[in-house]
């Protein structure tokens, strides 16, 4: 009787894990650990309170755009008019969350994602509504990366990222660019 239960034992023990998994060398069992140089949090985006003007002037535009766009395409354009809208409304409406961000030693970990410098082309600081910006180009998706800085650690990551090869440099606007920002500059939405 105990050897019958010895046997069950033992087919217990090897069906529980049948199959067993190969042990994979990863960066970490190699000794090249990621250490985290430096973390901060911030914003997710940028984020302007708005005033009624601004809101009342995209429904009058929006209504412009969809008067005439029904009159050469039909009603699909003016949904997605619409649809925009609404997308205006939500975002400057909703505060951003507080989220974490991390300078590695194998690249940037924010939401949850790691970027490593490999995989990083351009960067460069700016300022916008009184906040330092971090943009990254990426040459898969999302395309770029937008990190909300603290100031006085700018200068921590630029010796970061430039010890790491990735370049420095704004790169030129595209004619898209320079259309926004003239529009921008004609027709104030505040």
């Amino acid at each position: 009787m105990q050897d019958r239960h010895a046997k069950l034992e033992r087919v217990e023990q090897t069906t529980e894990n049948p199959v067993q998994k190969p042990v994979i060398e990863t960066e970490t069992s190699s000794g090249l650990d990621e250490r985290v140089l430096l973390a901060w949090r911030s914003p997710e985006r940028l984020f302007k309170a708005r005033t009624k003007e601004f809101y009342s002037t995209i429904i009058v535009l929006a209504v412009l755009m969809s008067v005439i766009m029904f009159f050469i395409e039909g009603i699909m354009p003016v949904f997605v008019i619409w649809a925009f809208v609404f997308v205006i409304y939500a975002t400057t409406k909703t505060a951003p969350t507080e989220a974490d961000h991390e300078l590695t030693s194998w690249g940037i970990r924010t939401g949850g994602k790691l970027y490593r410098f490999n995989q990083m082309v351009l960067f460069w600081l700016e300022e916008k509504w009184e906040r330092s910006i971090l943009r990254i180009i990426l040459p898969s998706f999302p395309g770029q990366l937008i990190l909300i800085v603290n100031k006085t650690d700018e200068e921590k990551i630029k010796k970061v990222l430039a010890d790491n090869q990735v370049t420095m440099q704004k790169p030129e606007p595209s004619s898209t660019d320079k259309a926004v920002k003239w529009l921008s500059e004609k027709i104030p939405l505040e």
